[in-house]
């Protein structure tokens, strides 16, 4: 049968099966190339499938009960918050979890029994989804994430990284509070733990990275974002991370400080005004955080704040 036969009001959007034999659409139809079955019961046109968590999460919406709602790793990158590459994938699960029996046990999705005090975990409502709130997520997320990446999005939530309003500027003692609420749960230790690591004022989950990276080295304690005046009150910027007492300061550069010419030309003069006022700029990227280069940037450190 035709893609024009499809009615128009299936034709761009994941629709329910049931819907569609309601529409008098036949069975033959349903198996058309043209749509893709992500989970039993439900037909997505290929038209509009992506493979980004939004569209996933839309796409397996038509078939949620109410007592069902996005949580865990998937309630943070609905939100926006910064995850592992590992449980950002096509074929990462969808977490979904249900207040009242067990949640759903479909391929591609993982169900959980929520027990939530009430009135502390929240669902609430984002883009037409039901989505639990980022700090009850969060909580629920740390068995899937190490304690550096707990810390990562406690950084975010603290911070402002987020696009959607309830998921940034989240006062610590509101983390705390669901910290305690974990006892006794998976994860609590972890959560534990990374509660004292927990910044508001990174600003990118490879900062967190570094700034962890650093303090374990037994490095001295330094600021993080504070804006940066030479002595006559000239303003030089605002480094990740700095030691003013000794005119060091470190930047990360991801990928972005290369190809966006705007950026790279602004990187220059900003590490320049950090020279003339006679400051150490240590320039970092991906690779100064992993293996041989590690070690080379942190002796670096060493030699810069230790000797």
């Amino acid at each position: 049968m035709p893609r024009d036969r499809l009615p128009p009001h299936l034709r761009d959007r994941p629709f329910v099966v049931a819907e569609a034999r309601q529409a008098e659409v036949g069975e033959g139809r349903l198996r058309g190339p043209d749509l893709v079955a992500p989970h039993h019961g439900l037909r997505v046109p290929v038209a509009v499938r992506e493979t980004d968590v939004v569209t996933r999460a839309r796409a397996f919406a038509p078939l949620t009960r109410p007592a069902w709602s996005f949580s865990h790793v998937t309630a943070l990158a609905l939100w926006g918050l910064p995850l592992p590459l590992r449980l950002r994938r096509p074929e990462a699960p969808l977490h979904v979890a249900s207040t009242h029996g067990h949640g759903p046990r479909r391929p591609g999705v993982v169900g959980h029994r929520w027990h939530g005090p009430p009135g502390q975990d929240r669902v609430v409502p984002w883009a037409g989804l039901r989505v639990v709130d980022p700090v009850t997520a969060w909580r629920q997320a740390a068995p899937w994430l190490t304690l550096d990446e707990i810390v990562t999005v406690a950084d975010a939530l603290a911070g402002r990284w987020s696009p959607y309003e309830g998921a940034r500027d989240v006062p610590v003692t509101v983390l705390s509070s669901a910290v305690e609420r974990a006892h006794g749960s998976r994860g609590a230790a972890a959560l534990r733990a990374a509660l004292p690591l927990v910044c508001a004022r990174v600003e990118s989950p490879k900062e967190t990275e570094l700034r962890l990276m650093l303090g374990r080295a037994g490095l001295p304690e330094r600021e993080v974002n504070v804006r940066t005046y030479d002595d006559r009150g000239r303003y030089l910027g605002k480094p990740d991370l700095r030691w003013p007492e000794l005119l060091v300061c470190a930047e990360y550069e991801g990928d972005e400080h290369r190809v966006d010419i705007r950026r790279y030309r602004t990187d220059i003069a900003r590490r320049e005004r950090f020279t003339d006022a006679g400051w150490r700029m240590v320039r970092v990227t991906e690779d100064d955080l992993h293996g041989i280069a590690r070690e080379a940037l942190l002796a670096r450190f060493h030699r810069l704040l230790c000797s």
